[in-house]
C-alpha cells in the first residue's frame, strides 16, 4: 500500500515553498497589491476572510492572484 499521507504532506510543503518564493520575488508594491487581491478574491468567491479559507479555497484564491500577476 502506498503511504498517501506522507506523499500529500510532501507535496503541500513543496507547493507552500514555491508560493513563498514567488511572493518573495515580488516588489513591495506588488506584495501590497497581491495582499489586497487575495482579500478581495476571498470575499468575492467565498464570502470569507483569508483566515477563514479552507486549504482548497486558499489554493483557488492563490491561483487567481498569481494568474493576475502573470498576465
Amino acid at each position: 500500500m502506498i503511504p498517501l499521507i506522507p506523499i500529500l504532506a510532501g507535496l503541500a510543503l513543496v507547493g507552500g515553498g514555491a508560493t513563498l518564493l514567488w511572493y518573495d520575488s515580488l516588489s513591495k508594491e506588488d506584495k501590497a497589491r497581491a495582499d489586497r487581491l487575495t482579500a478581495d478574491y476571498a470575499a468575492a468567491l467565498f464570502e470569507k476572510t483569508v483566515s477563514q479559507l479552507t486549504q482548497s479555497e486558499a489554493r483557488a484564491v492563490h491561483d487567481r492572484v498569481k494568474a493576475h500577476f502573470m498576465n
